[in-house]
């Protein structure tokens, strides 16, 4: 084996030594978000140009066991009082429809190819879903019949004759639970998928399964008449939230309790604060009084994805105006201009708060009576005391 050689390198100490830079190439440039030869997608584009309504496919959970299963499907159906659409064709209506439906499906049946004991109290639950709930949404506005037969064919086209389902249409109209949640002012649909075959294969859900599934329903959608895109939200300058369903769930109870007349509050049922929003509304509330701003890492990863996100939009206007379509690449050009700026959900959370002037002097009398000055962005003033 040849031994290793020290290169002694001498340097003129009126010069300016070993100088290394590279003289590589540049990497790709970013491709098109879009591209001008498909008809589709020119299409896709317009309705992105134009802010076409975006459907809504989300996973908000699954049971894992039948109990579980069982009271999911009694929330959705609002105890029996709403209809439940089977993928067989029925329509069940009745308190005892969860209990025929986990029955009719085997649920209990299902063993998990690594079987997992129920977690103890303050454990994850490990144990395989036996069932996945989805939901499928549009804005306020859309007809709630045309949602939900555009939610039938997508169940159809994606788990008819290999994965049991059944859905139930929550039209503001008729949810008797609809002034409860900001999203029962929605039209939407949940569905409840059983998660193993009845060949015994098992769904799983990944992050573009549910970018297709969004393509499909949107698709769908438009067969009935209603204008839906389905790009994703960075396209469209769009954080994903921070919140995961179950929070967001807590949180729009709690502050439909907050806001709801004094003599409708019922303290017994108050919900519980939860402590993780709490404490991300300690940590505004100390950059408001204390001027402590929190490390924002998560910032840098968003600047990151919107300058790739920009990149596309460029090399797309590049592309549009390559192949003659002037008016396109001006649109895409006032799109880039008008995209919201980057925010993270400790900015977001710090807008709400600040714009809540009554609740916000509330809490800051609460905590500390001597504080006169809140720390606003542009003030350079310190909190008296």
């Amino acid at each position: 084996m040849p031994k290793k050689r020290t290169a002694a390198i001498a340097r003129d100490r009126n010069g300016s030594g070993l100088e290394l830079w590279s003289q590589g190439r540049k990497g790709p440039p970013a491709p098109p978000l879009f591209n001008p030869s498909s008809p589709e997608s020119m299409a896709a584009l317009q309705r992105t140009l134009d802010r076409v309504p975006e459907v809504m496919v989300k996973v908000t959970g699954g049971g894992r066991d039948t109990g579980t299963a069982q009271a999911h499907i009694d929330y959705i159906d609002r105890q029996g009082q709403l209809d439940v659409h089977t993928d067989e064709g029925e329509l069940l209506t009745g308190k005892d429809v969860s209990t025929f439906l986990v029955e009719d499906w085997k649920l209990d049946t299902i063993i998990p190819q690594r079987h997992r004991p129920a977690p103890l109290p303050g454990e994850k639950d490990k144990r395989a879903k036996l069932v996945h709930n989805l939901v499928l949404s549009m804005p306020s506005g859309t007809p709630p019949d045309k949602l939900l037969a555009a939610a039938q064919f997508f169940a159809r086209e994606n788990f008819a004759l290999s994965h049991r389902y059944a859905m139930v249409l929550h039209d503001p109209a008729t949810d008797p639970k609809r002034d409860k949640t900001q999203s029962g002012k929605n039209p939407h649909v949940h569905l409840v998928v059983k998660a193993v075959s009845e060949t015994g294969e098992r769904l799983y859900i990944r992050k573009d399964t549910l970018q297709a599934w969004r393509q499909q329903f949107a698709q769908a959608l438009r067969e009935q008449g209603v204008e839906a895109n389905a790009t994703p939200a960075a396209i469209r300058g769009q954080g994903k939230s921070s919140a995961k369903g179950a929070i967001h769930q807590h949180q729009e109870r709690l502050e439909t309790w907050r806001t709801a007349p004094q003599e409708e509050r019922n303290p017994p049922k108050k919900p519980v604060p939860s402590a993780l929003l709490e404490n991300r509304v300690e940590r505004v509330l100390a950059e408001l009084v204390n001027g402590v701003e929190p490390g924002l890492s998560g910032k840098d990863k968003l600047l990151a994805t919107r300058d790739t996100v920009v990149s596309g939009w460029l090399a797309t206007e590049t592309a549009l105006r390559d192949k003659g379509l002037i008016k396109e690449a001006n649109q895409v050009v006032d799109f880039i201009q008008h995209l919201p700026p980057v925010k993270t959900g400790h900015e977001l959370l710090k807008e709400k708060i600040l714009t809540d002037k009554v609740r916000l002097q509330a809490v800051l009398n609460k905590k500390s009576p001597t504080v006169n000055n809140v720390v606003v962005p542009g003030d350079n003033l310190t909190p008296a005391r």
